[in-house]
Parts: structure tokens; C-alpha cells; sequence
């Protein structure tokens, strides 16, 4: 069961592949963990391709912008 748990991979590192363009698409969908805590937990999910895309634009957006959409809330706050 240890070698199941060591070759599921983390939402960060299928994102990875999927942006460098290295991930196999002829798969529909893949378990993966979603963070550190559930991989922990043994607590696995499904992701299908057109979801790898969505959380590629937002983690794109993510590192692109967080940081000035913050300081704006707090600002009106």
C-alpha cells in the first residue's frame, strides 16, 4: 500500500507537468492530493483534465495578482 501512496502526486506537481506540457491528456482523470495534510491522511481525490486547466488559470492568477487584490480588502476595510 506504501508504493499506491508514493505514486499518487500532489495537485501542485500535476500542475507542473500540465503547464510544462508533459502530462499524458489521454487520461480523463487521475487521483492526486490535493495538499501536504492529505497526502498525510491518505486522503485522495480525482481531478479530470478540463479541472487541471481551470486551476492552471487560477494559480496563474494567483501568482500574478494575490498580492495586490489583498492589500485593496484591507485597504477598504
Amino acid at each position: 500500500m506504501e508504493n499506491q501512496t508514493n505514486n499518487i502526486p500532489l495537485l501542485s506537481e500535476l500542475l507542473d507537468q500540465y503547464e510544462m506540457g508533459t502530462l499524458d491528456m489521454q487520461e480523463r482523470a487521475r487521483k492526486c492530493y490535493l495538499t501536504e495534510k492529505e497526502k498525510h491522511f491518505n486522503r485522495h481525490t480525482w481531478i479530470h483534465n478540463d479541472e487541471l486547466k481551470n486551476q492552471s488559470v487560477l494559480r496563474g492568477l494567483a501568482k500574478n495578482g494575490a498580492k495586490d487584490l489583498l492589500r485593496q480588502t484591507r485597504e477598504k476595510l
